[in-house]
C-alpha cells in the first residue's frame, strides 16, 4: 500500500461528503422525483459542453504532452478522451436526441453515444488505474492509433444513425429506460468503483509507467483526482440510471456529478502538466544557478592547476596566437606571462623552425587527431623551443586539439629536457665505449687464447712427442726387467693421455680445423666431438659456401655455438640439439634449438648468466640481432641474423 499524501487525504473527504450527500439525496429520491424541470435542454446542453471542451483540452495536452515527446499512455489517453468527446458531441446534437424530447428513436441513439462516451472514459481510468508498462512510441506509430481511433469512432456514430435497430434497445416510449440500460449503467458504476479503489492503493503520481517524471519524456498525472473522478463518475451513473423521464431532476444532478468528474480529470491530468514545466522552471533556474556556481569552482580550480603546475601550458588559436600560457612555461622561455599572451607563437621557435611547424600544426589540425606526443625519442629533438636570450632547448611536448564555437584550438603541454637529453647522450656515450671495450677484450682474449693454443700444440705437444718417442725406445732394450718395463709401459700410457688432453684444451682456446678448414669444418669437428663427449644427438644442417666468411664473424659464430652447447650440457638436460644456417645475399641467420627444460625468464635476467650476455655482445658488435625463444619444458631456441653488407 503506498503512503497516503494530503492530496488524497482531501479527495477522500470530499468523495466521503458527495457520497454522504448522494445517499441523502437518494433516500429523498421519491419526493426528487416529482421536481420536473422545465426546460431541461439549456441545462443539459451547458453541462455537456463543458464537459466536451474539458476532455478535449485534456486530449489536447495528452496528446502534445511536453513538446511531442510522446509515450504509449500519453498517446492512448490522447485519442480516448478524443473519442469520447466526440461521442459526447454526438449524444447532444443527435437530432432531437436530448433528454426530454419525446421522440423514442432519437432518445435510443442518443443514449447509445451516451453508453459509448462513459465507457471510454471508464475503460481509460481504469487502463491508468492498471498502470501498464509504458515505452516509447513513434510518430507515425501516433498517428497510426489516432487514425484507428476516428475510424472506430466513425464506424460506431454510423451504426447507430443507420442502423439502431440491430443494437439492443435503451429507451422504450411509454416505458423510459431498459433493462439493458440500466445493465450497463450497474457495470460502469462497477467498473469506476473498481478504479477508484485500485488509484487509491497506488502511489502519489502515476504515469503511463513507473519512474521520475522528466520534462518531454513522460505525461505526469496525479492520482488524487483522478480517485475523486473515478468516484463521482459512480455517483453520476446511478443517478442516470434511476431517472424516469428527460425531464427529472436526476438527470440534472448526474450531469453535475460528471462535470464535476470532468473537471477532476482536468486537474489531475492538463492542470498538472500545464503547471509542471512553470514549477520545472523555477527548479531549472535554481539548479542553473548552481550548475553556474559550481562551473566557476571549477574554472577556479583548474586555474590554479594550471598555475601550480611544474610543465608549460600554452594554448594558441588557429591563428597561432597565444591565449593562454601558465608561470612554467612563461619561466621555461625566460618571459613574463603577460610578455607571451596576446603574442605569436614563433617568439618562442627557432626561425628556421616557424614556417614548417605551422604548416606542420595546420595539417595536425586536419587529420582529426584530438592528440599527439612529439620530441618523446632524445635522438631526435625535432621540436624545439628558443628563450629570450637566444638559446636553444629541446622540448617533450604533448598537442591537443579541441573545436569551440567552430574555431579550432591547440593546447601543448611541455616541458625542458636539456638535462635529460645531456644524460641520455652521456649514457648512450659510456654504452658504446662499454661495447668498443667489450668487442676489444673479446678480441684480445680471442688473440690470447690462439696465442696460448699454438704454443701448447707447438712447443709442449713437440716436446710430450719427444718424450714418448724416447721412451719408445727405451722399451726396446732387451735388458730391462720385467718391472720396469711396466712402469715404462705405464710411463707411456700416461704420456699419451697428456698428448689427448692437450689436443683437446688446445682445440678448445682454438680450433686449427678454424684456421686451416675454415668455420664449416670446424663446426662439424665441434658437433661430432660434443655428440661422442657427452652423447647427445647433435645435427648440423649448414653447407660450406653458406660459412665462408672473414674471420671475425668465424671466430664470432664458432663461439656462439660452442658456448650454446655448453649451455646445453650444463643446464638444459636436452636428448637433442639442432643447429640451422640460412644464407641470404645481405643476411646469414641461424638457430640453435634443444629439447631440454628451457629457461625460466627470471633465469635470463639474472646477473650471472654470462653465458647469454657474451652471445648477445658478439652479436651486437656484429650489429646483428640475438632472440632468444624459450618456455619451460618446451626448449630453447636461439635466433641469430647478422647482417653481411
Amino acid at each position: 500500500m503506498a503512503h497516503d499524501y494530503p492530496g488524497m487525504v482531501k479527495a477522500r473527504w470530499v468523495a466521503g461528503v458527495l457520497a454522504l450527500l448522494s445517499t441523502v439525496l437518494w433516500l429523498n429520491h421519491t419526493s426528487l422525483s416529482a421536481i420536473q424541470m422545465p426546460a431541461p435542454l439549456p441545462v443539459h446542453t451547458v453541462l455537456e459542453t463543458i464537459t466536451i471542451v474539458i476532455f478535449t483540452s485534456v486530449f489536447i495536452v495528452c496528446w502534445n504532452a511536453f513538446g511531442g515527446a510522446r509515450k504509449k499512455s500519453s498517446v492512448i489517453l490522447a485519442v480516448a478522451f478524443l473519442c469520447t468527446a466526440i461521442l459526447g458531441l454526438m449524444h447532444a446534437i443527435s437530432f432531437q436526441g436530448m433528454p426530454g424530447f419525446p421522440d423514442a428513436a432519437d432518445m435510443h441513439k442518443s443514449l447509445l453515444f451516451w453508453l459509448l462516451s462513459r465507457s471510454f472514459i471508464a475503460t481509460t481510468l481504469l487502463g491508468l488505474a492498471l498502470a501498464p508498462d509504458d515505452s516509447d512510441i513513434s510518430p507515425a506509430q501516433a498517428y497510426f492509433v489516432l487514425i484507428a481511433g476516428l475510424i472506430a469512432t466513425a464506424g460506431w456514430m454510423m451504426t447507430v444513425f443507420a442502423l439502431p435497430h440491430l443494437l439492443p434497445l435503451t429507451y422504450v416510449d411509454g416505458e423510459g429506460q431498459t433493462s439493458f440500460k440500466i445493465a450497463c449503467e450497474a457495470g460502469l458504476i462497477a467498473t469506476n468503483l473498481f478504479t477508484a479503489y485500485q488509484l487509491d492503493k497506488r502511489g502519489k503520481a502515476i504515469s503511463g509507467s513507473a519512474g521520475p517524471n522528466k520534462q518531454g519524456e513522460r505525461l505526469q498525472i496525479e492520482r488524487a483526482p483522478l480517485f475523486l473522478a473515478a468516484t463521482l463518475l459512480a455517483i453520476s451513473e446511478v443517478y442516470f440510471a434511476i431517472y424516469a423521464d428527460g425531464n427529472d431532476v436526476f438527470v440534472a444532478i448526474g450531469h453535475v456529478f460528471q462535470l464535476m468528474a470532468a473537471i477532476a480529470i482536468y486537474r489531475g491530468m492538463v492542470a498538472v502538466n500545464i503547471h509542471t514545466p512553470y514549477a520545472s522552471l523555477a527548479e531549472t533556474s535554481q539548479n542553473l544557478a548552481h550548475s553556474a556556481a559550481e562551473l566557476s569552482t571549477e574554472r577556479e580550480r583548474l586555474s590554479r592547476m594550471i598555475d601550480t603546475a611544474i610543465d608549460g601550458i600554452i594554448t594558441i588559436n588557429e591563428s597561432q596566437s597565444i591565449i593562454l600560457v601558465n608561470p612554467a612555461a612563461a619561466a621555461t622561455f625566460g618571459y613574463e606571462v603577460g610578455d607571451l599572451m596576446g603574442a605569436s607563437l614563433d617568439l618562442v621557435l627557432p626561425e628556421r623552425h616557424r614556417k614548417v611547424h605551422g604548416k606542420h600544426v595546420q595539417q595536425f589540425g586536419e587529420t582529426g587527431e584530438t592528440r599527439r606526443k612529439m620530441g618523446g625519442n632524445f635522438e631526435d629533438f625535432y621540436v624545439t623551443g628558443v628563450k629570450a636570450n637566444g638559446d636553444e632547448f629541446p622540448i617533450e611536448a604533448s598537442i591537443s586539439s579541441q573545436i569551440e564555437n567552430g574555431k579550432r584550438f591547440y593546447t601543448v603541454i611541455f616541458r625542458d629536457i636539456t638535462e635529460r637529453k645531456v644524460a641520455k647522450e652521456k649514457m648512450a656515450l659510456y654504452h658504446d665505449e662499454l661495447t668498443q671495450l667489450s668487442a676489444a677484450l673479446q678480441s684480445i682474449r680471442e688473440e690470447e687464447r690462439k696465442h696460448i693454443a699454438r704454443e701448447l700444440h707447438d712447443d709442449l705437444g713437440q716436446l710430450l712427442a719427444a718424450l714418448r718417442m724416447d721412451l719408445s725406445l727405451l722399451q726396446r732394450d732387451s735388458v730391462l726387467t720385467g718391472k720396469t718395463q711396466q712402469t715404462i709401459n705405464s710411463m707411456d700410457q700416461l704420456l699419451l693421455t697428456s698428448i689427448t688432453t692437450l689436443r683437446r684444451i688446445a682445440t678448445d682456446l682454438r680450433p686449427r680445423a678454424l684456421d686451416e678448414g675454415g668455420l664449416y669444418f670446424a663446426l662439424q669437428t665441434l658437433q661430432k666431438d660434443f655428440s661422442q663427449r657427452h652423447g647427445i644427438a647433435c645435427d648440423l644442417q649448414a653447407n660450406e659456401e653458406q660459412l665462408a666468411l672473414d674471420d671475425v664473424r668465424s671466430t664470432a659464430i664458432f663461439r656462439i655455438v660452442q658456448e650454446s652447447l655448453t649451455n646445453v650440457v650444463r643446464h638444459a638436460d636436452a636428448t637433442e640439439v639442432q643447429i640451422t644456417f640460412g644464407r641470404t645475399p645481405d643476411k646469414l641467420s641461424f638457430s640453435i634449438t634443444d629439447n631440454g627444460k628451457g629457461i625460466d625468464a627470471d633465469e635470463m635476467r639474472k646477473s650471472r648468466s654470462f653465458g647469454l650476455v657474451g652471445m648477445r655482445e658478439r652479436v651486437k658488435a656484429m650489429h646483428g640481432e640475438f632472440l632468444v625463444d624459450s618456455q619451460p619444458g618446451e626448449g630453447t631456441q636461439l635466433k641469430i641474423n647478422l647482417p653481411l653488407s
